[in-house]
């Protein structure tokens, strides 16, 4: 197969009609596609669908890699039919990034549980069941203290809540009433009985659903800095001022999210956290979780508020997610860097020049 050009695929989701007007430029992709011509690479574009599986699935098998970007739930819809087609698709020789048995295991909520003992974890649980959330996020609010539960797959907000006691509602009260607040955009705060508030999450536990607990940290005043990767190596920084699971000072005004600003790897504020993540924190994640280098996505991201200071001054941080399945925008100096690592993996599986 040497001096034969190499094909990938870049995969979104859409309707029928999109993927037959798609073409390499008229999408949010556009970069990537334009990059992926000075590495001799042939990128195509491949919106999907489950109601046209059969047809993507046809299509990938005559790449050489695809590149996929589809939310965890996309038009209402989860990735299971997709996730099946893309293993049987990588299973007949072509590369996938990120594959869905990756996605399991880094790019779900429960990754903060089974780090929780890494520098960026904490007090944090994992309910598998409706039963064990009843019986001890009560135990947990006791304190006073407001919690965040997060569903184990789902994004832009969806499944994600503050919760705690309203003051002075004693947790021996039989069915005690909490203030809770939706990280969706929009939402405002709501007070309801505990146990409303378990109906609430009982379908985040339908087949293999369950939930993550952990401390509400405030993103005040510093904000959230989201940090991007290639693989092992950290290819940006976006900062953002967020506002979900803040209190608006106007019950009946929800607050609106700040934008996120965009910053290349060498940004100097941030070079503590890029030596961090690249000397410890991702070889220590990849240890936990069992995933050699070439395994990690071409592109991710994990997203950390901060904590207190250390004791010489230093930030700490604290991991709040981690994305793996549509990252999407990311600083225009991860593209090359993405772009690249998919080329040379492509090549080096297919042995082509």
């Amino acid at each position: 197969m040497l001096n034969q050009q190499a094909k990938v695929a870049i995969l979104w989701h859409g309707n029928h009609e999109a993927r037959n007007n798609a073409t390499a430029e008229n999408n949010k992709f556009s970069k990537i596609f334009e990059e992926f011509q000075h590495y001799n690479v042939t990128a195509v574009p491949a919106v999907y669908n489950d109601e046209f599986v059969d047809e993507v699935r046809q299509h990938l098998r005559q790449v050489d890699g695809v590149l996929v970007w589809v939310n965890p739930i996309e038009g209402g819809s989860n990735r299971s039919i997709l996730d099946n087609m893309l293993r049987d698709v990588a299973s007949s020789g072509v590369f996938v990034s990120t594959h869905p048995d990756v996605i399991l295991k880094l790019g779900t909520k429960e990754v903060l549980y089974q780090t929780r003992e890494m520098e960026w974890g904490g007090d944090i649980h994992l309910y598998k069941t409706i039963h064990e959330l009843r019986e001890h996020l009560p135990v947990r609010l006791a304190n006073g203290a407001s919690r965040v539960l997060k569903q184990n797959r789902g994004n832009g907000g969806n499944g994600v809540w503050r919760v705690e006691f309203i003051e002075g509602n004693a947790i021996e009260g039989q069915d005690p009433m909490v203030r809770v607040l939706h990280a969706m955009r929009n939402s405002l705060e709501a007070q309801m009985p505990l146990s409303e508030f378990f109906s609430q999450c009982e379908a985040y536990f339908e087949g293999s659903g369950q939930m993550i607990d952990q401390p509400f940290y405030s993103p005040e005043p510093n904000g959230m800095v989201r940090c991007y990767m290639s693989q092992n190596e950290v290819v940006g920084f976006g900062h953002q001022y967020v506002t979900a699971l803040l209190r608006s000072e106007h019950d009946s005004e929800p607050l609106q999210p700040q934008p996120r600003i965009y910053h290349p790897e060498s940004k100097p504020e941030f070079q503590a956290l890029k030596v961090k993540m690249e000397s410890e924190w991702i070889p220590h994640l990849q240890s936990l979780l069992g995933l050699e280098t070439e395994d990690l996505p071409i592109i991710w991201d994990a997203d950390f508020l901060y904590g207190p200071k250390s004791a010489s001054g230093e930030d700490s941080y604290i991991l709040c997610e981690i994305n793996v399945s549509s990252v999407h925008p990311f600083p225009d100096s991860a593209v090359s860097k993405l772009v690249q690592r998919a080329a040379t993996r492509i090549k080096n599986t297919k042995g082509i020049n």
